[in-house]
């Protein structure tokens, strides 16, 4: 089981303000982590997907997102 995270009050984005309480980002700098790792660890959105076996030639995201979150399994 993974460690529980826990806000700390400070935007985990790394802009160096304050998140509301119980916030981990302030509005959308969620979406500005998220790509500036994913940037740096895969190059592009596109290196990412498909490094875990999603996209053109894999699993389609959306659908499998679907299945989910209606608590099917995911393949």
């Amino acid at each position: 089981m993974a460690n529980r995270l826990v806000p700390t009050g400070d935007c985990w984005c790394g802009c160096g303000k304050q998140a509301r309480i119980g916030s981990f980002f302030l509005p959308g700098h969620d979406k500005a982590a998220e790509g500036a790792v994913i940037t740096l660890e895969y190059g592009s959105v596109a290196a990412f997907i498909v490094k875990h076996g999603y996209g053109p030639n894999g699993r389609n995201p959306i659908q499998e997102l679907a299945r989910w979150q209606a608590g099917a399994e995911v393949q």
